[in-house]
């Protein structure tokens, strides 16, 4: 009665790390081996019928056409004279832009 149940030896870290390197590969490949082995359709009439039976979709592609001028160039400067501080003054044009787009590089 006094005798203890003998312990269980533990496998070592090596054979336990290859065993679990072995059943992560099985777990892994497992999907394409069943895959691989399940029975392929039969191609004959069946196939074609159904071919035949399907809808045509057209696809329209929409392209937009985008036009780039060349920026008007600014109206001459033109001098105004004051009798009173004796100076002369430039007047530009006013620059415009066009709705924020910039051309493709």
């Amino acid at each position: 009665m006094t005798d203890r149940p003998r312990r269980r030896r533990r496998l070592p870290k090596r054979v336990l790390r290859a065993l679990a390197w072995v059943t992560g590969g099985v777990a892994f490949f497992s999907p394409w081996t069943v895959l691989g082995l399940s029975p392929k359709p039969a191609a004959g009439e069946a196939t074609k019928t159904a071919r035949a039976s399907r809808q045509v979709i057209v696809v329209k592609k929409i392209t937009r056409k985008v036009i780039i001028q060349d920026v008007v160039t600014a109206a001459p400067v033109s001098s105004v004279s004051s009798t009173s501080s004796g100076g002369s003054a430039a007047i530009a044009a006013p620059v415009t832009t066009t709705s924020g787009s910039t051309p493709p590089p």
